[in-house]
């Protein structure tokens, strides 16, 4: 018998004879926020009640629906799902609506989101009988025909223990929710799943961010932890500071940090450029890294010249830029990766893709009408 063929009620064997790769060009890795979120698998946001972890995935939700950046990296821009087991409507209302005043956009412009609200309900998306094998409840396939059918693919799970219907130190409950149930959404969805979760006692105390049983860090691809920083015994906290660090990475460095900062009801960051601090300065400034980018892009287009979105590739668009078009030497990386994005997510510029369909290439690209005028 051979491995394509079935074993009673179990199914075939998918079988990759590695030869079959040979010519193929390495499929390049694709991310919905870079180095920090992985497409097609499962990340975990830990952190302690109150810290704000609800408002960032709120922060993100929006981001990756309208183009914009996610403290100040870029985001692949796809339809989005939030679930909230613990804000009702209202509360979803308001913390949008400030972030809404920082991202300097309207509700008009988030047709792209959708929030489910499920305050004080049952939200169990699994449960695990007597010989622990897990099974996903009515919600669950409730939740996956809902964003199937309208073409979501990134969802926020908030919060995990909510949603968890195991024994969190249970290994084996653990590796089945998060790879069977949360990662068998992701991979429905050709999306990604991120998780809101409350790090343990110990993890909060030891810095690691983590809980439980050790599967909930091995089981996601990617893990973050944001808490408020650590001071000396005779310093005055800062209340409205935060650290969002990477604590797990299979694809990506461990060890990363964003300062961030609470202001006007959302997180900026803390150490940010004038680019990116609110008023006229830094609007005009934005405004003209924007005009710059355009220009030196539709001069390396007429060039010939093929440059990528995201930053672990060679032809990176606003390194190429820095180092080839004089007028963005006045600016930083972060500040033209910004402009990047905020052009692709007005349609100034777009995301074009080409090659075979199992080895697809996306590259940098001027919107067809331009293109062809």
């Amino acid at each position: 018998m051979n491995l394509s063929e079935s074993c009673g009620d179990l199914k075939p064997l998918l079988s990759i004879p590695a030869i079959k790769w040979v010519g193929r060009p390495v499929p390049e890795r694709q991310w919905l926020v870079e180095g920090w979120i992985p497409w097609g698998c499962v990340t975990a946001l830990y952190g302690d009640g109150g810290t704000g972890k609800s408002l960032l995935v709120q922060q993100l939700l929006t981001s990756v629906a309208t183009g914009k950046p996610f403290l100040g990296m870029p985001v692949r821009r796809c339809k989005v799902l939030g679930v909230f087991c613990e804000d009702d409507e209202n509360e979803l209302h308001r913390r949008q609506a400030a972030i809404n005043a920082q991202y300097e956009i309207g509700f008009e412009d988030l047709e792209d989101m959708t929030f489910i609200s499920r305050s004080s309900e049952n939200n169990i998306l699994m449960t695990f009988s007597a010989n622990g094998i897990g099974e996903r409840t009515p919600l669950y396939d409730q939740l996956l025909n809902f964003a199937t059918s309208e073409a979501v693919q990134f969802v926020v799970i908030d919060t995990v223990a909510d949603t968890f219907g195991g024994n969190e130190i249970v290994r084996a409950h653990v590796q089945q929710f998060l790879s069977h149930g949360l990662g068998g959404l992701a991979k429905a969805l050709d999306g990604v799943v991120v998780t809101a979760n409350h790090p343990s006692r110990d993890g909060t105390s030891s810095g690691r961010g983590d809980g439980g049983s050790t599967a909930w860090s091995n089981s996601v691809r990617s893990r973050a932890y944001l808490a408020r920083p650590v001071v000396e015994d005779d310093a005055d906290p800062d209340e409205n500071a935060r650290i969002l660090s990477r604590k797990k990475s299979n694809y990506a460095k461990i060890g990363d940090e964003i300062r961030l900062k609470y202001q006007d009801g959302v997180f900026v960051l803390a150490d940010a450029p004038a680019s990116e601090q609110f008023g006229l300065f830094g609007k005009l400034r934005r405004d003209e890294a924007e005009r710059v980018f355009l220009a030196g892009f539709k001069v390396m287009s007429e060039r010939g010249m093929r440059v990528n979105i995201y930053p672990n590739t060679p032809n990176y668009a606003p390194r190429q830029m820095r180092g080839f078009y004089n007028e963005a030497k006045a600016f930083t990386e972060r500040e033209m990766s910004e402009a990047m994005t905020r052009c692709i997510a007005d349609n100034r510029l777009r995301i074009d893709e080409d090659g075979a369909p199992s080895r697809r290439r996306s590259y940098l690209a001027l919107p067809k009408d331009k293109k062809n005028s």
